[in-house]
């Protein structure tokens, strides 16, 4: 009886919770307003992390780093079905999750992360056996998975670079980044080509440069655990050029962080140059009427890192 009650209860809560998302996602309209607009955007992403309601505190930890809802909203905005934009959410948040267990064993070498990561992994299985309309998903998702393996060897090369000396153009930083978050273009968005009818190789360019944006910022927030760990970070590779890496790691914080932001003041920087590249070439692309609040989000990330960035 008391683990009926348990279950009742635990139906009860998801319910109260999936009611909240529905009526804060039919209040979205088009985004004329940004700032309301992403205001919207930040409460809903606030109620979808409480969508699992039983998630353990590793996990918790990790998914952290992948509160973006945008992938709910476009599902939602092109079908108009709770049902469906829920499902892609669940979906996309197991598969950024897998990937950031591997992130995260990369770093540390940690074989537990390689546990959780497989874990997760029957998760994503079990969700694609009992869907109906999985469409190329049921037999592509391994496929884009493994796509993105290349990427932690490519980091390790990078890593070793470093720690050798080795200085970075702004093309090699440029060309980490784009490496980096390629796993929206090459995972995520998989999702939405199954679901969306809305979706075009557009709409996956423009997630992409998106997810970049986010990676500089987590970047710019890791700097300090990055340069613990020796892992490759953006903000570093720039600031190298100037001052040598096996110097930037005998810094305290606040010397640290000197000198990435004078690595920051010139027009030049390797890092305001990208996010200015990046943001230029989203407004260059065209996507779906449906979907364009998408590049609503890539001005509000790109101002967000401007202004943590400057001085």
């Amino acid at each position: 009886m008391v683990e009926i009650k348990n279950i009742n209860l635990r139906d009860k809560e998801e319910n109260s919770i999936i009611d909240k998302i529905s009526k804060v996602a039919k209040e979205l309209s088009f985004p004329d307003d940004r700032i309301n607009f992403i205001g919207q955007m930040i409460s809903l992403s606030k109620l979808l992390m409480m969508y699992d309601l039983n998630i353990s505190t590793t996990f918790r930890n990790v998914d952290e780093k992948a509160q973006d809802p945008t992938y709910f909203v476009a599902t939602y905005f092109d079908t108009k079905d709770m049902e469906q934009a829920l499902w892609v959410y669940r979906m996309i948040r197991l598969l950024a999750r897998y990937v950031l267990l591997y992130d995260k064993f990369f770093e540390t070498k940690n074989n537990r992360y390689v546990l959780l990561a497989r874990k997760v992994r029957r998760s994503i299985n079990k969700i694609l056996a009992n869907e109906i309309n999985k469409h190329h998903l049921k037999y592509s998702i391994d496929f884009s998975l493994k796509q993105f393996w290349p990427f932690w060897r490519f980091e390790q090369i990078v890593k070793s670079r470093i720690l050798e000396g080795s200085t970075f153009s702004y093309n090699e930083i440029r060309n980490f980044s784009l490496s980096k978050s390629s796993d929206a273009s090459t995972i995520y968005a998989r999702v939405l080509d199954a679901k969306l009818p809305s979706f075009s190789e557009n709409v996956s360019l423009v997630l992409h440069f998106n997810q970049a944006l986010l990676d500089l910022m987590d970047d710019w927030q890791d700097i300090e655990e990055d340069i613990r760990g020796d892992m490759p970070n953006v903000f570093v590779m720039a600031a190298i050029q100037n001052v040598p890496y096996k110097i930037i790691k005998k810094y305290d914080t606040t010397k640290l962080r000197n000198s990435i932001m004078n690595s920051l003041e010139s027009s030049k920087s390797p890092i305001i140059r990208l996010v200015d590249e990046y943001q230029a070439s989203i407004r260059n692309i065209s996507i779906p009427s449906n979907l364009v609040f998408i590049k609503l989000v890539s001005d509000h990330h790109a101002d967000t890192l401007r202004k943590a960035i400057s001085p």
